[in-house]
């Protein structure tokens, strides 16, 4: 008797652990294959499609800025400014500033892709001018005036001054200057755009670029 009840017991547990492995198994197929699943490992396809380089530039501004620069004795020799002893250059440069994504910022955890494989999301970092690049067109670049009425001794070499004051000023404006108009706004659009493309490429019906700090 008492081993029919242990059997009837056993059996009981059997059934109940196999319910359970049942419901396990149902609901984790019900997760993988739900339209709206969470993120999904990215395939290592769309990594290196993203990130062919490490530096994606999108757009390049030619803008040219007027650079004022002078110089007067200083300290006790201030007074000497008083009679004209300065130099000044005036200068008209030109240059080109390039803008766009750094890929060594983006990674796997930014692509998201359904557990049905057609759909896709990127994230791409905020675009940025890739100040380092920023190159100083010479041949169209101008000295529109200069005046050195200033001894070597008293004011800066009006060449070194040129190369160490004038040109890092210069290239400072023309970033700014690119910055006021617009030149990371049409990077992130132009961004958007072309991995919107290239996602669709990669076989995604449906398909999504997020640009941080930009909500194009």
């Amino acid at each position: 008797m008492n081993k029919i009840i242990l059997k009837a017991i056993l059996n009981a547990v059997g059934i109940v652990v196999l319910v359970l492995l049942a419901i396990f198994i149902y609901k984790t197929f019900i997760d993988q294959n739900d339209s709206g699943g969470g993120r999904v490992d990215s395939s290592p396809p769309i990594l290196e499609a993203v990130k062919h380089v490490n530096k994606q530039v999108f757009i390049e501004h030619y803008n040219a800025v007027d650079m004022t620069y002078s110089e007067v004795p200083q300290d006790w020799l201030s007074f000497l400014s008083n009679i004209g002893i300065q130099q000044e250059v005036v200068v008209l440069l030109r240059g080109r500033i390039p803008a766009g994504f750094d890929l060594e910022e983006f990674s796997e955890k930014d692509i998201w892709v359904s557990a049905d494989g057609k759909r896709a999301q990127i994230t791409l970092p905020a675009p940025k001018i890739f100040a380092e690049n920023v190159s100083i067109d010479f041949e169209h670049s101008r000295i529109l005036s200069q005046s050195d009425t200033c001894p070597n001794f008293l004011c800066e070499d009006t060449l070194v001054a040129y190369q160490g004051q004038v040109m890092p000023a210069g290239r400072d404006r023309l970033i700014e200057f690119a910055r006021q108009n617009g030149i990371l706004e049409q990077a992130a659009k132009d961004g958007k755009e072309y991995y919107e493309q290239l996602l669709k490429s990669l076989g995604f019906e449906e398909v999504r670029v997020v640009v941080t700090g930009y909500g194009l």
